[in-house]
């Protein structure tokens, strides 16, 4: 199931479908308990981050007006209206611009308007919406576990006792999913970290199955699928797609440089309808939309420098503001109001860089820290026991090393050019995380059961 230079420890795939599908009703049933005790388990998305932009344009969608928001249908409004929160929701005095919009990618808001096709838009709709959300956190928490009993059993056998370490790696792994509060408050937050979780999670698995079948042409089938959807959920990923192709280089070799070429290609035809979509709309060569430019300029700001390189909306609302007092902005369609807010953003954002361009390496130095951060508590124990999986991949030459260590230094990488959101960026790799920390500790106990019992090399 999972590669490379497997050793005499080889859990067979019984056991590893056993503790797979152990940890996926744990996790599940967890989550699922959790998200039914919280007050806003049936309600609409919460009034603050972009729960309700996405819900907007899921409700256009499931009424068959296309993707575009909706925020003056007194229909959409309703739930909104009749909720207790209805007075922080802000989203209720925006003002409709005609037309369709490219400012969201598209995954999550068909997958909300798929739902309400089933369950109707309303408190059993909503609630469904989140239990989807619950269900692929579960998921991906399952399927980390998995991982780290294989690579755990087979990572740390031979010089080490490998007897119990794909176990400790397990059970450290689903530990830290069943006690990470973090992920949870997003299933209730409708927001498309649960999904993005999934996607790299499934992604990392991908890769190291690619490690023991090097000329596997379903895996880079699938790896091109979940990179897809994994951009198609969250804009951002777009910039680990290059990275992921020298991880494939990694791992098939160099002289096999067409595998990349072959995963560009596919990862590029699978975006492309979405790509050509927005270009079309948009009427300009922006495949991704026009909200990244806006977004970076949050990024690229006096506010973010004073707050360790973390986004803020401020830059963006005084652009907006200036945009609505522009003669004739009012009658704009959604896609002109996109492109130009796009043009202005980057054209400031731009000079930003211009002036402060000495501040850019400790801007970047921050939005790593926050990336990473918080460091004390059991978050301070969660990251050291990365950092001890990470040396023992590295210190021992794994080549599981290649993903588990790889993916993340594409987002660390992603983060330090673009922004940081608090550490909301790391989510996605939680999972990945989770079994590298399982790991660390399952070396430890090697090293720990070796010194101990030298005799015992069973």
């Amino acid at each position: 199931m999972f590669p490379a230079g497997a050793t005499n420890a080889r859990p067979g795939v019984m056991n590893v479908r056993s503790i797979w599908l152990v940890a996926l009703a744990v996790l599940a049933s967890w989550n699922l308990f959790h998200l039914f005790q919280n007050d806003h388990w049936n309600r609409p998305p919460l009034p603050h981050g972009d729960g309700p932009d996405y819900e907007s344009i899921a409700y256009s969608l499931s009424q068959g007006q296309g993707f575009q928001f909706a925020w003056q249908s007194q229909d959409w409004q309703s739930p909104y209206l009749a909720d207790p929160d209805a007075a922080h929701y802000n989203q209720l005095h925006r003002s409709d611009r005609s037309g369709p919009t490219a400012s969201r990618p598209p995954l999550y808001p068909v997958l909300i308007a798929c739902v309400y096709s089933v369950a109707g838009r309303g408190p059993f709709g909503f609630s469904c919406v989140r239990v989807m959300a619950a269900l692929a956190t579960a998921l991906a928490g399952s399927l980390a576990v998995a991982a780290a009993f294989v690579l755990g059993s087979r990572c740390w056998a031979g010089r080490w006792n490998g007897r119990w370490t794909g176990g400790v790696a397990a059970g450290v792994t689903l530990s830290l999913a069943v006690l990470d509060r973090t992920v949870r408050t997003y299933s209730v937050d409708f927001l498309t970290e649960p999904l993005a979780l999934l996607w790299t999670t499934c992604l990392c698995l991908t890769g190291l199955f690619l490690l023991s079948n090097p000329r596997s042409r379903m895996s880079l089938m699938l790896m091109a699928l979940w990179t897809a959807l994994l951009v198609l959920t969250r804009s951002i990923a777009i910039l680990w797609v290059p990275g992921i192709g020298v991880l494939i280089l990694l791992s098939v070799g160099w002289r096999a440089w067409w595998w990349a070429a072959v995963y560009f290609a596919m990862v590029f035809v699978l975006l492309s309808p979405w790509w050509v979509r927005n270009c079309v709309l948009l009427q300009r060569a922006m495949p991704m939309g026009g909200q990244g430019a806006a977004s970076l300029r949050g990024g690229y700001s006096d506010e973010a420098l004073l707050d360790r390189g973390n986004w803020h909306a401020d830059a963006e609302i005084r652009l907006q503001s200036e945009l609505d007092r522009e003669p004739g902005s009012e009658d704009w369609t959604q896609a002109q109001r996109e492109v130009a807010l796009a043009d202005r953003a980057s054209q400031e954002t731009w000079e930003w860089i211009q002036e402060r361009v000495w501040d850019l390496p400790r801007l970047m130095v921050m939005r790593v820290q926050t990336h990473w951060g918080p460091y004390f508590g059991p978050s301070l124990l969660w990251r050291l026991a990365m950092l001890m999986g990470a040396v023992a991949l590295v210190v021992r030459l794994r080549p599981e090393g290649i993903w588990l260590i790889g993916l993340p230094i594409l987002s660390t990488l992603s983060v330090a050019v673009l922004y940081a959101t608090g550490g909301r960026f790391l989510v996605p790799l939680y999972g990945v995380l989770y079994a590298l920390a399982g790991l660390g500790v399952a070396g430890l106990y090697g090293l720990a059961e070796a010194r101990w019992a030298p005799g015992d090399r069973s």
